[in-house]
């Protein structure tokens, strides 16, 4: 078998199935670097978030995820923090829990516990589904700028 045919062979991965719906930047939640994401979507209901760059030195994995996997993650009672993902990234970089965290508070999905409280809780106003629709664009970050 030549290489020409082991390529058109394999399946396809997510990187071939997701459309990018857009990219966008946010800081850390450590606002020492700042991060790139991409939104992206496979046919009109499946939609996924993943890590594309960091501009400081922090690994992290670019893996897509499945936009109803945060959902049942943020859905969840109690704080969230960045070990709050760890189950969305078995085996990878925990960095990335904490970078998908980031991107969330970024788009307005989470918000700050009341103050001297660990964590941050769901955004009741702003639910992981709106994230995919052109209204996000007119979305205030966290800071209030638009």
């Amino acid at each position: 078998m030549s290489i020409e045919e082991t390529i058109i062979n394999e399946a396809p991965t997510l990187d071939d199935l997701v459309q990018i719906l857009r990219e966008g930047q946010c800081p850390s939640v450590s606002g020492r670097s700042t991060l790139t994401y991409h939104l992206g979507h496979i046919g009109e209901r499946e939609f996924f978030i993943r890590i594309y760059e960091n501009s400081g030195r922090g690994m992290f994995a670019r893996d897509w995820i499945f936009a109803k996997e945060i959902e049942g993650v943020v859905a969840g009672e109690g704080p969230i923090t960045s070990s709050s993902f760890r189950e969305l990234y078995a085996g990878r970089s925990v960095n990335t829990c904490g970078f998908l965290m980031a991107v969330l508070l970024g788009l307005g999905a989470l918000i700050p516990m009341p103050e001297g409280a660990r964590g941050y809780a769901r955004n009741p106003e702003v639910p992981i589904a709106s994230l995919f629709t052109p209204s996000t664009e007119k979305r205030k970050s966290r800071k209030g700028t638009e």
